[in-house]
């Protein structure tokens, strides 16, 4: 078996894992924010929340419990913050017509990125598109300009949308070739 399926399969088994922790890490959250407003509720609180949720007393009881037992709430950047990130750099990208968005998502889409990617991501992305052989109407130097231009964040960003196929989230030039 080859080093990049055992790589493939180790980045698998740590995506699983950081699942995992962030579901943990969720049910602790919602526990938490149960036993607070039991708490605040006061007497008779757990009942009123229960009847509220529609679920039984002991699940609020059982909520209570893991919240005592939670460890502290980590802090932690929320989660959605990667994909946010993403696209506020893509709307910072400088636009590309259409044509040189779809070939360069057409490359990416045909190209292996893996966490290699992560140092040089436009350099790399640059070097495929030179390997294209693209047509000149798609003005591949300038592809190859654009990718170099990249910060790693917004080539990351383009490789993204590109492989999630969003190429309409990105920003078109005007002439749209």
């Amino acid at each position: 078996m080859t080093s990049v399926f055992y790589e493939r399969l180790a980045a698998a088994h740590a995506r699983i894992e950081r699942g995992n922790n962030e579901q943990a890490a969720g049910a602790d959250d919602k526990a938490r924010a149960i036993a607070e407003e039991v708490d605040r509720r006061g007497r008779g609180g757990a009942r009123q929340l229960a009847a509220e949720l529609g679920v039984s007393e002991k699940t609020i009881s059982q909520a209570v419990a893991r919240a005592r037992r939670a460890p502290e709430a980590a802090r932690a950047l929320p989660a959605d913050t990667l994909e946010r990130l993403l696209a506020a750099e893509r709307a910072a990208l400088p636009p590309l017509t259409a044509a040189q968005w779809q070939a360069l998502a057409f490359i990416v889409r045909g190209t292996v990125v893996d966490v290699t990617w992560i140092e040089e991501p436009g350099v790399l992305l640059a070097g495929e598109v030179e390997d294209a052989g693209l047509d000149e109407r798609i003005d591949p130097a300038g592809l190859v300009r654009a990718c170099r231009g990249w910060s790693r964040a917004q080539a990351l960003a383009v490789i993204d949308a590109c492989l999630k196929d969003e190429v309409a989230d990105l920003p078109m030039a005007a002439s749209g070739r």
